[in-house]
C-alpha cells in the first residue's frame, strides 16, 4: 500500500480536526434554545416598594416577578434598579416608575390604633377580591414578632375597604404595631402600616398632669 509521508499524514489529520471543530460549532450555534420570558414592561424602583407591591400592582405572583429578574430569597430590591415584569401582566393607569408606558396607583394602607380597637383601610388593592388583615408587635422588624389576624375582609368594586376592629389583649398596651393586607390566596404581603398607639401617648400625657 502506497504511504502518504508524514508531513502529508500530519496535514490531512490537522484539517480532518478542524473540519470536524467547524462542524460541531456549527451544530450547537444553530441548535433552539430555549426562549428567555419576555418583559410586558420595564419598572424602575421607586422609595417604599417591594416585590410583593409590585407584582400586586400588575397582578403577577411575586415568585414569577423574582424569577424573571433572578432575585433570591430574601428577594431584596433597592431605588432605581430596573425590574422586568413578565408577560402576562395587568397593566393599569398611571404610576411612577414605568418605561415605556403608565400604570395604576400601588396599593396603599392606613390605620389608627388607639388601644383595643384599630382602623385600617386600604385602596388601590385588587377589585372583589379577599385578604387577611393582620397585626405585629412593633414596626421595623416586625415578622419577628406574634402574628394576630384580626379580619378577613373582601375589597369593593373600587378595590377599597376600610372599617374598626377589635385588637387582641396583649397589643392594647403596646407603643407600636404593624398592620398588614396579605392576599387570602397566598399570604403574599400587599401594605402594611407602623402605627403609633395613641391611646399609649394620652395615657402618658395624662400621668404626667396627675403628677403635676
Amino acid at each position: 500500500m502506497y504511504s502518504l509521508p508524514w508531513r502529508s499524514r500530519v496535514i490531512n489529520l490537522v484539517a480532518k480536526t478542524l473540519s470536524l471543530i467547524l462542524i460541531i460549532t456549527f451544530l450547537v450555534t444553530a441548535s433552539p434554545r430555549p426562549a428567555q420570558a419576555a418583559c410586558a414592561l420595564k419598572y424602575t424602583v421607586q422609595s417604599g416598594d417591594t416585590l410583593y407591591k409590585i407584582a400586586a400592582t400588575y397582578s403577577v405572583d411575586f415568585k414569577t416577578l423574582a424569577e424573571a429578574n433572578k432575585l433570591k430569597e430574601p428577594y431584596l430590591i433597592y431605588v432605581g434598579q430596573v425590574l422586568c415584569i413578565p408577560s402576562g401582566a395587568e397593566i393599569p393607569d398611571t404610576t411612577p416608575g414605568v418605561t415605556g408606558t403608565t400604570t395604576k396607583k400601588v396599593p396603599a394602607i392606613a390605620a389608627i390604633h388607639m388601644g383595643s380597637i384599630a382602623w385600617v383601610g386600604v385602596s388601590n388593592f385588587n377589585k372583589e377580591r379577599f385578604y387577611y388583615v393582620k397585626v405585629y408587635a412593633g414596626g421595623w422588624s416586625y415578622w419577628k414578632y406574634p402574628e394576630y389576624q384580626i379580619a378577613y375582609v373582601q375589597t369593593n368594586k373600587s378595590g377599597q375597604f376600610g372599617s374598626w376592629f377589635h385588637l387582641p389583649d396583649e397589643l392594647e398596651d403596646v407603643h407600636t404595631v404593624t398592620f398588614c393586607v396579605k392576599d387570602a390566596i397566598n399570604d403574599d404581603v400587599i401594605a402594611c402600616k407602623i402605627v403609633t398607639n395613641n391611646d399609649y401617648w394620652y395615657d402618658r400625657k395624662s400621668g404626667y398632669k396627675s403628677l403635676q
